[in-house]
């Protein structure tokens, strides 16, 4: 028998009292050795273990608090703090899904306690299960005592659902609940950017810079807001230097790799993406962009381009082959959209196989929108409201681009016009927040014109509710809601159209509206929609008629004395396939005019983009240089002009050059109002047929070239002869009467839509 006594109860209090007192005056090491001596005298001391174990967790120590905290809970398994404590213990150390399991355990015990919801809704949070989290979040809020915690937390869920609209009023609350604190005002901005408030999203930003000029979060919201304002250098100026700091977020990673991309640096964009990886390795939306990066917008060589085709395809399939074999990747519809393999429409190739595959991981990720799923999968659940053979049809149209814009010009405005109302009743849903005069007259015409602001499901089950018969989408490729929705199936009849011209790639689209003369006889094998090709341009258009100003010559360093030869292209739509073309027009130029320096001047003009200006630059120097051409000396580059004075531009110049592979619908339509003569490339592809359409239409088949040495023959005939050119702008004002105010095509629409109807219905 041991002669020491046992501990008196008297003992152990005093020195659990003076561990606590310690413990609470940070003095972790001391409060330690208090409570290792209660646990030598007592082993099984319920508040010692525990409180041991606090200390190992505080000091990061996490094996060992976890050992301590496991054997305080096998004492008593139903302390909430305990409980607590292990849930915080796993997660600290990175173990979420047991971190998930105790906090579960503790809300249970005390499912009304704010600090077992925020918890829990933490843990959901860091395992990209927002949904989840909010209603927690939404309940602690009624009592918790850490309203910032909680507000900033919702915010942030309500974001990464999408639903940023809900988001602005907890970041407004944090905000009013501590004004000084920086971080509550770039979540704020984050939210105000997202609905389209870019200008006080700037706001936001500057004042959280103001309250702490190092933050990442900071410069990560005035990025995001310069980026919105078209500030796209003062952009990426933001985000280098917000992840130059400590400890930058994914989040905000991404966002400087999309700010790259947007201004064609890829290879830096990728290195961000990357970054943001690495810290999040569940980051859908960073590794997608990463494949849509493999597509470069201004190419050094074909041989580059072909090289883009094959990496993009392959990353696609390794992107949607991680995906499949991963667990815990909630929402991946949120990544749909966020990039997009806008510029494959600009390489001269049939993309239909490779926008098949990109399309099958869309639907395939839009399938797990929560929200009636199988019925927005299934074609067979979407009905029509009634027999369609006593009522007029329900038409929708879903555009980011209700508004004065190349889409709705060329395409959607006369449709709205138009389609007989006895026959249609028209739903217009307007996915982006801007709004003209346009949208406003458009409000006008139609049954409803919806241009509420939604998150992507309310928008869903907006337009399933119209119970429509056909839902047209003007333009597939350019904005991230209108690719997510077009991905859904939200009608029982889906249609693209040429807003973007490129085939969608989308099962869900049933049709794809073209033109009889956009279209090559073979044009269905481009096509992953069946070809709806309407009469003659397939669009009814009317004159823009705008102011004209003189455009300034001199200021735009163009001289007066020679041919101008616009090439209105942005720098994405020129194809280094095709840069000899500019070579041999220059070199044919200065030959024929020996007595000058040049026959014609080629006049490009710089985008928003400095990167691609430069970039296509640089290319176009060496090719000049290579075949012993003065680039100087033939060609301007300008900087992009206001529409009065583009058309002051092109009532002064002689010709204009259709952009090879990738034409210009409405800018060769411009052309032809200032009666300008257009040489138009006649491509294999519709988008490298626009201008050509119209030139057929015109019944000038002299301004068509269908091979690139007949492009450069013309191009220098028609720079050295004045006469031919002013006969043939007496022709286009005889003839461009017929471009404009064509009802045939809007006719010919209304049988289409009718008959696909028809045969969805049986």
């Amino acid at each position: 028998m041991s002669d020491e006594l046992p501990p008196s109860v008297a003992e152990i209090d005093q020195l659990l009292a003076e561990g606590v007192a310690s413990h609470q005056r940070g003095s972790l090491d001391q409060a330690a050795k208090a409570y290792e001596q209660i646990l030598s005298r007592m082993p099984h001391h319920f508040e010692a273990t525990h409180l041991l174990g606090v200390v190992a967790l505080q000091q990061e120590r996490f094996d060992a608090a976890q050992r301590l905290l496991y054997a305080a809970h096998s004492i008593n398994p139903h302390d909430v703090s305990v409980v607590g404590n292990l849930g915080t213990s796993h997660m600290r150390s990175g173990q979420l899904e047991p971190a998930l399991q105790w906090y579960e355990i503790a809300l249970k015990l005390e499912p009304d306690s704010p600090v077992a919801q925020i918890n829990t809704a933490t843990a959901l949070h860091n395992m990209g299960r927002h949904r989840e989290a909010i209603p927690l979040l939404r309940k602690a809020r009624e009592s918790s005592t850490n309203l910032y915690l909680v507000c900033n937390l919702l915010g942030a869920c309500l974001i990464k659902c999408g639903e940023a609209r809900e988001a602005v009023e907890p970041f407004e609350a944090a905000t009013r609940l501590q004004p000084g604190d920086s971080e509550g005002w770039a979540n704020l901005s984050t939210a105000l950017n997202a609905i389209g408030q870019h200008e006080r999203a700037g706001e936001c930003a500057d004042r959280a810079l103001s309250l702490k000029p190092h933050s990442s979060s900071a410069l990560g919201a005035m990025g995001a807001a310069r980026f919105e304002q078209g500030r796209l250098a003062e952009a990426i100026e933001s985000y280098r230097q917000g992840a130059a700091l400590p400890a930058p977020s994914a989040e905000m990673l991404a966002a400087y790799g999309n700010a790259l991309l947007a201004n064609g640096l890829n290879e830096e964009a990728i290195e961000q993406l990357e970054r943001a990886v690495k810290l999040d390795t569940k980051n859908l939306a960073a590794r997608w962009a990463i494949a849509i990066a493999q597509l470069n917008p201004v190419s050094k060589s074909e041989s580059d381009v072909a090289a883009s085709r094959l990496a993009f395809a392959r990353a696609v399939d390794e992107v949607e082959a991680w995906y499949r074999q991963s667990e815990g990747i909630n929402e991946p519809y949120n990544a749909v959209g966020v990039m997009q393999p806008f510029y494959l429409a600009y390489q001269p190739f049939n993309n239909r196989d490779l926008l098949m595959r990109y399309g099958a991981v869309c639907t395939s990720w839009m399938a797990a929108l929560p929200i009636n799923s199988d019925q927005l999968r299934e074609h067979a659940m979407i009905t029509p409201a009634a027999s369609t053979s006593d009522r007029r049809l329900r038409i929708g149209i879903a555009s980011s681009h209700l508004i004065e814009h190349s889409v709705w010009n060329a395409i959607t405005k006369g449709w709205v016009q138009n389609l007989d109302r006895a026959k249609f009743e028209i739903f217009l849903f307007q996915l982006s927040p801007a709004a003209d005069k346009e949208t406003e007259n458009a409000r006008r015409t139609v049954a409803e014109l919806d241009d509420q602001a939604k998150n992507l499901s309310e928008w869903a089950r907006t337009i399933r509710g119209k119970r429509l018969d056909i839902l047209i989408y003007p333009e597939i490729g350019m904005h991230p809601l209108t690719l997510q929705l077009a991905s859904l199936r939200l009608a029982p009849v889906q249609a693209a159209s040429w807003g973007h011209p490129e085939t969608s790639g989308l099962s869900t689209m049933d049709l794809y509206i073209s033109a009889q003369g956009l279209e090559p006889p073979e044009a269905q094998n481009y096509y992953s929609e069946k070809l709806v090709s309407l009469p003659n341009l397939g669009v009814y258009v009317e004159p823009l008629a705008p102011a004209i100003l003189d455009p300034g010559l001199r200021s735009l360093n163009l001289p007066s004395n020679e041919p101008l030869l616009l090439c209105p292209g942005a720098p994405f739509k020129y194809s280094p396939r095709y840069d000899e073309v500019w070579v041999q027009i220059a070199k044919q130029l200065r030959r024929r005019f020996l007595k000058r320096s040049s026959g014609g001047r080629l006049v490009f003009f710089r985008s928003r983009s400095e990167t691609m200006d430069r970039k296509l630059e640089s290319r176009l120097r060496a090719v000049f240089e290579g075949a012993g051409v003065e680039f100087d000396e033939h060609v301007s580059i300008i900087p992009n002009l206001d529409r009065a004075r583009f058309f002051g531009l092109m009532r002064r110049s002689a010709l204009m050059l259709d952009t090879i592979g990738f034409s210009g619908f409405n800018t060769a339509l411009q052309a032809i109002e200032c009666d300008l003569p257009v040489l138009a490339f006649e491509g294999e592809f519709m988008r490298g047929r626009l201008a050509s359409a119209i030139m057929r239409r015109l019944d000038l088949p002299e301004l068509v070239a269908t091979t690139t040495q007949d492009f450069i023959q013309k191009a220098v005939a028609l720079a050295g002869d004045a006469g031919r050119r002013r006969r043939l702008r007496a022709e286009i004002i005889k003839r461009r009467s017929v471009l404009f105010n064509d009802l045939a095509p809007v006719r010919a629409l209304e049988v289409d839509l009718a008959d696909a109807v028809t045969r969805a219905n049986g």
